[in-house]
This record gives C-alpha cells, sequence and structure tokens, in this order.
C-alpha cells in the first residue's frame, strides 16, 4: 500500500517541472494518467540520451520524469478529443499543467470550465511567472524555461567565481524544486478538501519559487543593503579545502566551530591571527588565509580521513563526491534511494529515486515510463463518472476511442 492510492492525477505536462511534480505523487501512489500529442507526445522522448531499438525507443530524460505513469494521446485542438479530456477530467482528483498560460483556457478546457463538473478538483498550474489573475505582474505572460529563471529568480548572480560570469547550478533546478513545491501545494489542497468539500486552484510560479530560496540573501539585503557577492558569503565562512584524493567542503559560521577546527588540524596559533578575529572578518579571508593554511594539513590526508577528523571535533564537512562516486555510493543504497528500472526496449537501469521515505508504506513501484498512447483503450474505451463523486458525463463511446490504439 501507498499512501496516496485511490487519487487520480491528469498530467498535462511537458519537459521537467508538471512531470516530475506528477511522478512525485505517483510515486507515493496516485495512479497518474499522463495526456500527450499523437505521434509525437512529450518533446523529451526524443532528448538523448536515447536507446533506440527496432521495436522501440527510450530517452533517459524521459524516463526520469515519467516513471509509474500511464499515457494517453488526445488532440486537445480537436473538439471531439476535448470532450474526451473534459469526461476523463471528470473522473480526477488532481490535474498537474505546465502549459504556456491561457493556452487551456483558450481551449475551454482551463480550471474554470473543469470546476464547474468537478467542484471537487485541485488544479495545479506550474508556470514561469503566475497564473492568477488576482496576483499578475509585468513578467505574467512570458515564456519560461529552466536557466532564464535561475537567472530571473537571482540565484545565478551568487553562483560561481567571484571574477567570472554569472553561472547556472546543476540543468533542471528551477525546475525540479518548483515541482516539490507544487507536490506540497497539492497535498495541502487535497487535506484543506477533506474539510472543506472544495478543490482550488494551486498557482505555482517558478520564479517565485526560486526566489523565496534566496531567503538570506534578501534578508541580508533588508537588514545591511549589502549585496552577495559570487563566491563569498561575508556572514559564513565556508568553501572547500584540497586533500591528497579530491576535496572537503565545510562552513564555520560560528566562533565555536572556527576553533575546532584550528584544533582539528593542529592550528591554535590560527585564533590569534589579526585577519581572523570574527566570523565576518573570517569570511573575508577564507579563500586568501584560512585554505592556504588549512591545506598545509589537509593535502596529505584523504577526504575520508580529513572527514571523520573533523566529525570528531564535532565540524560537519564532507567530501565532494564525484557523478559516479555518488551513483556507486553504499549510504544511498542503504537508504534505497535507487530503483532498477526493466524497461521493454532499454533494459536495465538504475535510476535515483523521489526522496520520501515512509516506513508505514510501500516505496514506489519500479516501473518504467509508459508508451506514447498505451493506456488509451483502458482509460478512453467505457470512460464513466466514478461513483461517489459528481463528474462530467462522458461523451458517445465512438467519440471517445482516440489516439494510437482506435
Amino acid at each position: 500500500m501507498r499512501p496516496l492510492e485511490g487519487l487520480r492525477v491528469l498530467e498535462l505536462g511537458q519537459y521537467i517541472a508538471a512531470p516530475y511534480c506528477a511522478m512525485i505523487l505517483a510515486d507515493l501512489g496516485a495512479e497518474v494518467i499522463k495526456i500527450e500529442k499523437p505521434d509525437s507526445g512529450d518533446p523529451r522522448r526524443v532528448y538523448d540520451p536515447l536507446v533506440q531499438t527496432d521495436a522501440g525507443a527510450l530517452s533517459g530524460g524521459f524516463l526520469s520524469y515519467n516513471r509509474n505513469k500511464k499515457s494517453v494521446t488526445l488532440d486537445l485542438s480537436s473538439p471531439t478529443d476535448r470532450l474526451a479530456y473534459l469526461a476523463l477530467a471528470g473522473t480526477a482528483d488532481i490535474i498537474v499543467e505546465n502549459l504556456r498560460p491561457g493556452a487551456v483556457d483558450k481551449l475551454g478546457i482551463g480550471y474554470d470550465a473543469l470546476r464547474e463538473e468537478n467542484p471537487r478538483l485541485v488544479y495545479c498550474a506550474i508556470s514561469g511567472y503566475g497564473r492568477l489573475n488576482s496576483h499578475r505582474g509585468e513578467f505574467s505572460d512570458r515564456p519560461a524555461f529552466d536557466t532564464a529563471i535561475q537567472a530571473m529568480g537571482g540565484l545565478m548572480s551568487v553562483t560561481g567565481e567571484t571574477s567570472g560570469p554569472p553561472l547556472p547550478t546543476v540543468t533542471g533546478f528551477a525546475d525540479i524544486y518548483t515541482a516539490v513545491y507544487a507536490s506540497v501545494g497539492i497535498l495541502a489542497a487535497i487535506q484543506g478538501r477533506e474539510r472543506t468539500g472544495s478543490g482550488s486552484f494551486v498557482d505555482q510560479s517558478m520564479y517565485d519559487t526560486v526566489a523565496s530560496l534566496l531567503e538570506r540573501e534578501l534578508m541580508l539585503w533588508d537588514f545591511t543593503k549589502e549585496k552577495r557577492v559570487r563566491g563569498v558569503d561575508r556572514y559564513a565562512p565556508l568553501g572547500s579545502l584540497q586533500a591528497s584524493d579530491g576535496f572537503v567542503a565545510l562552513i564555520l559560521p560560528t566562533d565555536e566551530m572556527w576553533r575546532r577546527l584550528c584544533k582539528a588540524i593542529d592550528r591554535p596559533d590560527l585564533l590569534d591571527h589579526p585577519l581572523l578575529g570574527s566570523v565576518m572578518n573570517r569570511a573575508e579571508n577564507f579563500a586568501t588565509v584560512i585554505r592556504p593554511e588549512a591545506e598545509k594539513w589537509t593535502y596529505t590526508r584523504t577526504r575520508r580521513q580529513i572527514v571523520e577528523s573533523f566529525a570528531a571535533a564535532g565540524l560537519p564537512a564532507g567530501e565532494t563526491q564525484t557523478i559516479d562516486e555518488l551513483y556507486d555510493c553504499p549510504h544511498l543504497d542503504a537508504r534505497h534511494m535507487f530503483i532498477s528500472i526493466d524497461d521493454q526496449f532499454a533494459g536495465k537501469h538504475r535510476m535515483i529515486r523521489t526522496p520520501i521515505l515512509m516506513d508505514a508504506y510501500e516505496e514506489p513501484r519500479p516501473d518504467s515510463a509508459p508508451e506514447l498512447g498505451a493506456n488509451n483503450k483502458e482509460l478512453l474505451q467505457d470512460l464513466k463518472p466514478r461513483s461517489g463523486n459528481e463528474r462530467t458525463g462522458a461523451p458517445p463511446k465512438d467519440h471517445i476511442l482516440l489516439g494510437a490504439e482506435q
């Protein structure tokens, strides 16, 4: 058993944000039905890395965001297919979409149209800059992609070397962080529905989400009118120290942490260094004074030796792991953070899972991503409203068998 079993989710999603949000819900047990264009589907279906066989193909990028789902193909520009979508939406508890702002409303299948027939519907719209008319801003109609939002949200302004250009963080960061917040909003709305009997509209903006991550930098600006400089945090000494086999990262936010470091590296003399007398002094001089002095000790030791010595001294530090080390990490393996997917076309692959562990429920299913339109017959033929809820009536059966499996 999984906690969201019994909930039906429709996903009008493409690329990353909405698909990842819906996959979180799928991993927690919800039935997720991905609505895709006939013939092409989600654009990520053809992204590299792509495993191509005579029988079919699978994209690693598509698998990463679309495991444990079903796929239905509908051409929403077709009136007939829109009727089928409306009937299917009448059976849903949750809809997640990240189409261009205004697209679904122009087609007459937006939240306002759907809630009239399904007042318990929780509708989550993920967009670059927000959808609610009551909260429109000057960027509301802009299209958005991950890197643009990382820039707009201030994240790139604090990422990179001091003398270099702004740099994005990992690809997809804004999408995935937004998807996580969207899933929180959805589950809060589902809980609220249990009390009120009514659904709600969850307006999840990527710009809002990334800006909220900069809460510390915004707080410092409010208090001090100082802008964070790339590569430097004036209020917390932090950075990496070179070991014999790589790097170790640490942060020294307090005087006590500083004393522990000096003791751990056998350098009590640094406690009296004229440039290191306060947290702010140490932050400003981490790269020029603390790093070269500390590395006299760390150069001759491995990352593991350094981290274990620091841990014994009460210093939180971590090895800077490479991607291959992360993939083979025994701790992540013990945490069951990887699942083995056996895809009919691409074979076996080991994928990182969504990081929610609960002892009372089963872990996510190890199902692959669906073939395009794989569930048309199952879900569109004989479509009926589910009992116990107010749902839309289905259009005639001959108008419902659509897409690849007509």
